[in-house]
């Protein structure tokens, strides 16, 4: 009976843990909608009613690691404590690269004009950002209602989202390599990764 009840505490636990992590700002925990998966095709190992991940396509095998040779910025100029996070030139993609699971390297959008096919229910309201984030050699899409890979204010302002990662830099830190360009942002960890902007966002 004790094995028992141990075992569902600990599902519970990591249930939980799954689906939140704390604001850098605020101390509140976000609110994570992972795609669904496409009609007619339930996703392997997941629970019947419970969210389910649309995997991104297989790289190709030994893809390159970023090195610190692709970097054109210092990358201390972007840490807050353990994190990194920039933001591109206008403002409207902030980022992060998380030491902490379960979110690893992401960007979340301001504003929006195209919302991705894998997160019908993110209508870009005030608690429903589109974002993307590799963790673990997988990328995917998440709707968030906090900020999740949004930096404290480095310019005296209230606006977080830390330093500006301006176009045609790259960032490197940890194996993961982000460049800001005209088109957007795209982060790439060992042949992982996505890009986005208002317009389009990718997983690959």
């Amino acid at each position: 009976m004790r094995s028992a009840i141990a075992v569902a505490a600990l599902v519970a636990l990591a249930g939980g843990l799954a689906g939140c992590a704390g604001d850098q700002g605020s101390g509140a925990q976000p609110t994570v909608t992972q795609p669904s998966a496409p009609s007619g095709t339930p996703p392997t190992g997941a629970p019947a009613t419970g969210p389910a991940v649309v995997p991104a396509p297989t790289a190709p095998t030994g893809a390159p690691v970023p090195t610190r040779e692709d970097a054109t910025v210092d990358a201390r100029d972007y840490q807050q404590r353990d994190n990194y996070y920039f933001q591109s030139p206008t403002g409207n993609i902030m980022c992060g690269i998380l030491a902490d699971a379960p979110f690893g390297v992401g960007c979340q959008l301001a504003r929006t004009n195209v919302i991705p096919p894998q997160l019908p229910n993110c209508d870009d309201a005030p608690d429903r950002k589109v974002a993307v984030h590799v963790v673990d050699g997988k990328s995917e899409f998440l709707c968030t209602s906090q900020g999740i890979f949004v930096g404290s204010p480095v310019d005296g302002t209230n606006k977080g989202g830390g330093a500006t990662l301006h176009y045609g830099d790259t960032l490197v830190v940890r194996g993961v390599a982000c460049t800001s360009t005209q088109q957007g942002v795209r982060c790439d960890a060992a042949g992982h990764g996505f890009t986005i902007s208002a317009d389009n966002q990718t997983l690959f």
